[in-house]
């Protein structure tokens, strides 16, 4: 165990060590190429397996665009797995959606292609931004990312993470050579759009699953590229590759004395959902276990503070339609009435924890409990959070979709001046 996950044990110096600040991040991401097309017909479908696309980042305007519902913003960010896979489950999913008014008029989707992404915005009367590459010789893959929105598109830009290649090859060593996704490339998908006359920029990420030095290393820049933005309001979205409802180590004491309520420290996390076992690739607690990474998300939330514990309704949408807040799911698993283990146990721990990831089956067919919030949102100040909702009505996905809904104020000062709202420049 390294030394800082033995002091966090100490009572009050987990804080203080999520706050221990890091050393200079050199490089900023790298702002790839964009590219804007008349419509939908001039978009190259590319005949590579995956159709991830060669790195631009394109941009339709759509001719036909539909208005956005509002009042205010509400965004969904959803991995739909590997472009759509479970293509037909995901547009009956979209389509219900749509047909009974909740469908949210910006989409932040991650593992999407080109194909999918296009069929999207036309079918549902998108904006469309997109950006992902194949890689082969020269270029390294990334998987795609799309934004689909109903707002007013202004500005768009993919923004590639700089990774050394010896903080690669020293990743892949310490998995004993196992590549996992490590020679991928990752970034952040920008928009920036108009909302009820205000500027508002949006980043969509998909971090590096697999080593939690790597995956810190894109959340540092990320926040680097919050610091450089010119608008103020702003929302962070996306698969994080980590379980950002923990915060701190924590105690093993206070794991062991509390009663059931957010699952928000590593002890607790370990005590609650018990032996390891592999959810999607990220076994046990995963990457969040790395103080660099809790850190790099306290970073995070400094800066758009907005979050799930903020949101004026906090709720799960059940198989069934159904409601449920994890507050009423934490008071079940307290109230003894619920056998510990359970099939009921397990589906009220990731509704209590707001849980985002769908574990893979045990030996015995169960589908274990994740408690993993892999998949996140997070605003700045004026933008009013008052809804989060994980929506577990849909098996489209490994993930499930998370909407948020905020009103729009008008900003404040950042930094002691007023924010100037122009265009994110190139770095």
């Amino acid at each position: 165990m390294k030394v800082p996950e033995m002091l966090e044990h100490l009572p009050g110096v987990g804080p203080l060590i999520g706050r221990i600040a890091h050393g200079p991040e050199g490089a900023l991401p790298r702002r790839e190429t964009t590219v804007t097309l008349p419509d939908f017909t001039a978009v190259s479908l590319p005949n590579t397996e995956r159709a991830l696309g060669d790195g631009r980042t394109l941009v339709v305007r759509n001719p036909t665009v539909r208005s956005p519902r509002g009042p205010g913003l509400t965004v969904m960010t959803y991995n739909i797995l590997l472009g759509g896979q479970r293509r037909q489950a995901l547009l009956d999913y979209f389509d219900n959606l749509e047909a009974r008014g909740r469908l949210p008029d910006v989409l932040g989707l991650q593992e999407a292609n080109i194909p999918t992404a296009v069929l999207l915005a036309e079918r549902y009367g998108f904006h469309l931004a997109y950006q992902g590459h194949d890689g082969g010789p020269g270029a390294r893959l990334v998987n795609g990312k799309a934004f689909l929105t109903r707002h007013p598109l202004v500005d768009a830009a993919h923004f590639t993470y700089a990774t050394p290649d010896a903080e690669r090859d020293a990743a892949i060593m310490r998995r004993g050579g196992d590549p996992c996704e490590l020679p991928e490339d990752r970034g952040a998908l920008y928009v920036r759009l108009e909302v009820e006359g205000h500027p508002v920029v949006l980043y969509n990420v998909h971090h590096t699953l697999g080593d939690s030095g790597i995956n810190a290393r894109n959340l540092r820049q990320l926040n680097a590229l919050l610091q450089h933005r010119e608008v103020m309001h702003a929302v962070v979205l996306g698969d994080f590759n980590a379980n950002t409802a923990i915060k701190t180590g924590g105690s093993w004491l206070m794991a062991h004395l509390r009663t059931y309520d957010d699952t928000d420290t590593v002890e607790e996390y370990e005590v609650r959902y018990g032996e390891p076992h592999a959810s999607v690739g990220d076994e046990g607690v995963g990457n969040i276990a790395d103080p660099r990474l809790r850190h790099e998300l306290h970073v995070l939330e400094q800066s758009l503070p907005e979050t799930i514990a903020h949101a004026t309704t906090a709720q799960v949408r059940l198989p069934d339609g159904s409601l449920m807040t994890p507050k009423q799911a934490c008071a079940e698993l307290r109230s003894g009435r619920v056998q510990r283990g359970s099939e009921q146990w397990l589906r009220l721990q990731d509704i209590a924890d707001s849980a985002t990831l769908t574990s893979l089956p045990d030996e015995n067919g169960v589908v274990p409990a994740t408690g993993k919030r892999f998949d996140n949102l997070y605003a700045s100040p004026g933008l009013v959070p008052r809804l989060f909702e994980v929506d577990r009505s849909t098996e489209s996905s490994d993930h499930q979709p998370v909407v948020a809904h905020y009103d729009v104020r008008t900003p404040g000062l950042k930094d002691g001046k007023p924010a100037p709202g122009t265009v994110q420049q190139p770095t």
